[in-house]
């Protein structure tokens, strides 16, 4: 599947959506909304990349649970941190899905716009190690990349920093003992492998299960599995945003928690069904065995908190990547709002 770039409306994907799976094909995890706190009220977000590991998000657009608490999103795929960065920043989104490093690079940066976590989804890395040979993770040896092609991710993004986190933990140096691959665009990454490129890769899902039912490539590891719980995707918008419009936060914290209570407990096939306007190139099938995939080993978050323990064990990775130095440091307060996840946890 290429990677999607043009913005998505929501209220066409409900309204298609409707009319493919008809209205009762989720009626055993209905839910009934209380009024909105807020009019509906437009709000400009940016995910940093599409994939079934952002599944909470789908659903809460697909199911309502932003829409009830009167946000009317309209979003587009950044193809990216940086860009995904660079358009919160600009004014360009008000609200951006991306890594916890964002926010950690903005506090130290000499931008004078500060951007904070208030929401998040997944718990974390959802990416796989992949190999071109047909082979299983119990036969999949680590020190078989040495001397290899392997398709890494940008430097300096979650991503990068959680792969490299593995290797060095299975004695690979990603400098010296292989070709590691990191200048390749995401949407060009698995083109680039189809046409033979690499030996071993990282890619998410849908991607995976595909390169798999082609016989392209097998899971031979789970990055999450490697590295822990650490989150690694959150919600974040600027400090003028959040003190101007607190409302709005707090309707996409309580429609984040709704999401991921749903997700907890969905039906696979169901779930896939119902997100497939956002993957309109990936069988349903596919998507419902990624959902399958990610919920099995833990990737989605219980709730949108991130923890003091999340944010300091993410800088001690990014530390170990040399990308700061351990008195750069950022304080969780400094970067963390957890009123409004705490809220719409206990509601």
């Amino acid at each position: 599947m290429r990677m999607l770039t043009k913005t998505v409306s929501t209220r066409t994907a409900s309204t298609k959506m409707a009319t493919a799976i008809g209205l009762g094909a989720l009626a055993a995890l209905a839910f009934t909304a209380a009024p909105p706190a807020l009019a509906q009220t437009k709000v400009k977000y940016a995910e940093v990349v599409r994939s079934v590991f952002y599944l909470p998000k789908y659903v809460g657009l697909v199911q309502g649970f932003y829409k009830a608490e009167g946000l009317d999103i309209d979003m587009t795929t950044a193809q990216g941190g940086d860009r995904g960065t660079a358009m919160l920043l600009s004014g360009q989104v008000d609200i951006a899905l991306l890594g916890p490093e964002t926010p950690i690079y903005v506090h130290n940066g000499p931008s004078p716009e500060k951007v904070k976590i208030f929401s998040a989804v997944t718990a974390t890395d959802g990416l796989f190690l992949m190999s071109r040979e047909k082979m299983t993770m119990q036969s999949f040896k680590w020190e078989m990349m040495k001397g290899k092609e392997v398709f890494g991710w940008r430097p300096g993004s979650s991503p990068a920093m959680f792969f490299e986190h593995a290797l060095k933990k299975h004695g690979l140096d990603p400098k010296t003992d292989f070709t590691h691959t990191t200048n390749i665009a995401i949407p060009a990454r698995l083109g680039a492998w189809l046409a033979g490129r690499g030996q071993f890769g990282i890619f998410a899902e849908p991607e995976v299960v595909r390169l798999e039912r082609e016989g392209a490539g097998s899971v031979v590891a789970s990055i999450g599995k490697e590295v822990g719980q650490i989150d690694y995707t959150v919600f974040l918008a600027t400090d003028a945003y959040i003190k101007k419009n607190p409302q709005i936060i707090q309707a996409w914290a309580n429609g984040t928690q709704k999401a991921l209570d749903f997700v907890a407990k969905g039906d696979p096939e169901a779930m896939a069904k119902s997100v497939s306007t956002y993957f309109p190139e990936v069988p349903a099938g596919d998507i419902a065995k990624a959902i399958e995939r990610y919920r099995s080993l833990g990737i989605w978050k219980m709730d949108g908190i991130t923890s003091a323990k999340a944010l300091n064990d993410f800088q001690t990775l990014m530390i170990e990547a040399g990308l700061m130095k351990d008195s750069e440091r950022v304080a969780h307060d400094k970067i963390v709002l957890t009123s409004f996840a705490e809220k719409a946890k206990a509601r």
